[in-house]
């Protein structure tokens, strides 16, 4: 090839490449821009959802050892009390846990922590959902919790029934039914909730700790923490969460024990659940119930609960309990 013919080279050689390069360009281009690529990742319902999972995980294992360190934690004048009754409460041939509460409760938000952790000792949760108490002026404002609207539970030793009767908001949700009714007439005179009835042998009506305990420095009027602080806080005895969340389990557990003849033996047999035997107070003389975590605030609460019409745990023994409270705080 001569000499002359090699400038001539170069120029259709470059022209070449760079034709290449501008039609694999396009190539590549299209199929960024109109081929499916993977799906897109919604990170608040990802991280919503991945949130929740871990902290439901850390209440399904708060561990045996824990409880039995916890063992009663802090006393609650609240607590699971036996009722005479000749009819047992039976679902599908095992004895039922009947749930009636709230979502926009706050006294309901702190005892779901407890029901978690005990039922998932007998059984286990699908479809519980993150939620939070009412907003203000309710009291305890966006307490953390669950709600258990959608949620289903398989055990081989209780059937589980739940009823959330209404919303945040005070929306309707669930209705009780006419058997469910009359338990609560007949165990619940105040009507307050939450209200729970173990096959008609036992009975809790209100929370066993404030919900308090969920908020910043104990205080009512404190941020209420994240749900993931307080879940990962659970298995450590000495925290105050597992001081009040995990002594109310226990005394949930110990309850359970008693209706569904010991099963299983795995959890029955540990010393945890036998804590209600020695649980301070008997709630069938008292008739504060669900008022007594509220009494343990201090007078200034009390009058914003008294004022707010709509809290689920005023009623007419509980002005009552609260009117000498209330002239020594106002004078």
């Amino acid at each position: 090839m001569s000499d002359k013919g090699r400038p001539a080279l170069v120029p259709r050689y470059t022209a070449l490449v760079i034709l290449t390069l501008v039609v694999v360009s396009g190539i590549v281009g299209y199929f960024v821009l109109y081929q499916p690529g993977p799906p897109q990742v919604n990170s608040s319902t990802s991280t919503g959802q991945s949130t929740l999972d871990a902290v439901l995980l850390e209440l399904a294992n708060v561990s045996p050892t824990t409880l039995n360190q916890v063992g009663s934690g802090v006393q609650s004048a609240t607590s699971p009390h036996s009722v005479n009754s000749s009819t047992p409460l039976i679902l599908n041939g095992k004895p039922e846990v009947l749930y009636v509460g709230a979502e926009y409760c706050p006294f309901c938000a702190a005892e779901r922590w407890s029901m978690i952790v005990a039922l998932d000792k007998f059984g286990t949760f699908t479809g519980i959902q993150n939620s939070k108490s009412a907003a203000l002026p309710e009291s305890f404002p966006n307490t953390p919790t669950f709600t258990f609207r959608n949620a289903t539970y398989a055990s081989n030793y209780i059937s589980f029934v739940s009823v959330e009767q209404l919303d945040r908001n005070h929306t309707r949700l669930q209705n009780v039914t006419a058997d469910q009714t009359a338990l609560i007439t007949t165990y619940d005179t105040t009507g307050s909730i939450p209200f729970i009835d173990f096959a008609n042998k036992y009975v809790l009506v209100g929370s066993q700790f404030s919900p308090a305990v969920l908020r910043a420095a104990n205080a009512a009027t404190g941020a209420p923490y994240d749900s993931t602080q307080i879940a990962s806080q659970l298995n450590n005895a000495s925290s105050t969460f597992a001081q009040s969340i995990d002594a109310a389990a226990n005394r949930l557990i110990s309850a359970i024990c008693k209706i569904d003849g010991g099963s299983p033996t795995s959890v029955c047999s540990q010393p945890f659940a036998q804590t209600l035997n020695y649980a301070r107070g008997s709630p069938s003389s008292s008739p504060l119930m669900a008022s007594n975590v509220a009494l343990a605030e201090p007078a200034s609460v009390l009058i914003g609960l008294v004022r707010d019409s709509r809290t689920p745990v005023l009623d007419h023994s509980i002005l009552s309990h609260a009117r000498p409270v209330l002239r020594h705080a106002t004078g």
